[in-house]
């Protein structure tokens, strides 16, 4: 259902304004080897079912992150588990938030 609704709304746009979207997705910098700069408490949360960015490379991800609270895989949901899931995304951000505030 979620993606018919996601299908029909793009299809809807003017498509002169998809350019500039697709573009910042396509040719975005690859800046992996900075991960280790970030210096504050990260939670990742992913779909177990996302088709654009598999759960493998949210794994990888969290290696690479030095406070890396761990990686939340929100069975069933694929890229936006904050809008399929959002009883386990809540429950897994409200822990998370106890823990670094």
């Amino acid at each position: 259902k979620l993606n018919s609704e996601w299908i029909a709304k793009w299809e809807a746009r003017d498509r002169s304004t998809l350019r500039q979207p697709a573009e910042t997705l396509l040719f975005r910098d690859d800046i992996t080897d900075r991960m280790g700069e970030v210096n504050c408490p990260v939670l990742i949360i992913h779909g177990e079912e996302d088709q654009a960015i598999p759960i493998e490379a949210a794994e990888a991800l969290s290696h690479l992150l030095p406070d890396c609270r761990g990686v939340v895989r929100v069975p069933g949901a694929a890229h936006a588990p904050n809008m399929t899931h959002p009883e386990i995304v809540n429950e897994a951000l409200e822990g998370f938030l106890r823990l670094v505030m």
